[in-house]
């Protein structure tokens, strides 16, 4: 056999070699991706943690048979935020970074309700409250007591100012005024001054301290 023929039989050789070699790795990258688990499109659990790099706790998205909702932590662990759907009322919490409750939003079936708090108060300092009545803004001093009260009816607007007590001291309504003493009695209005001293004095013997404004 030549040199030529030799040469040209390694040629071939070489190439059916390569030949092989690729049928091999297309063979196992076929068996491969075969083998390999899909995603899963569904994924269901009553209880989902979320950790950052460093293992901490960071959210949970939650589900039981009363509420549902999604809780996101803040860095020393405390409550940042709460979305919460459940049987009875949605409702959204947001606080700041020391875990301090300071925006709460709720949903009824009755009712929706933005309140606005302040560190270490239980009551919210400025809530506006839809209701089945009418609307009603209300807003309360670092003591949580009710100190001004502003609402609409179907039978009128109206804005009642309370002493630090909670004592409502002055109302104004759709067409009347009135201011009020500590105990509770009418100092002045308008209709007021147009009544006998026998009216005035019924009246009075009827009006009892009106009720607090606080918690």
């Amino acid at each position: 056999m030549t040199l030529e023929q030799r040469m040209g039989n390694l040629e071939r050789s070489n190439r059916n070699m390569r030949a092989l070699v690729m049928f091999l790795v297309a063979a196992i990258a076929l068996f491969t991706m075969a083998a390999r688990p899909s995603a899963p499109k569904v994924l269901e659990a009553e209880k989902i943690v979320l950790r950052d790099t460093n293992g901490n706790e960071r959210g949970q998205l939650f589900a039981n048979e009363k509420s549902w909702g999604l809780v996101l932590y803040t860095e020393s662990g405390q409550q940042a935020l709460g979305l919460v759907a459940s049987t009875t009322v949605n409702g959204l919490i947001i606080s700041d970074q020391s875990g301090y409750p300071r925006q709460m939003f709720t949903s009824d079936k009755n009712q929706s309700t933005w309140g606005i708090f302040h560190p270490g108060s239980t009551l919210a300092q400025i809530e506006i409250a839809d209701k089945l009545a009418g609307v009603e803004v209300v807003v309360r001093d670092r003591s949580d007591v009710q100190r001004v009260e502003l609402g609409v009816t179907d039978k009128g607007p109206g804005l009642a100012l309370s002493d630090a007590k909670g004592t409502m001291r002055a109302v104004l309504s759709d067409g009347g005024i009135a201011s009020f003493s500590a105990d509770g009695k009418i100092n002045w209005s308008p209709e007021w001054e147009r009544l006998s001293p026998e009216e005035k004095q019924r009246l009075k013997n009827l009006f009892q301290k009106m009720p607090t404004g606080k918690p």
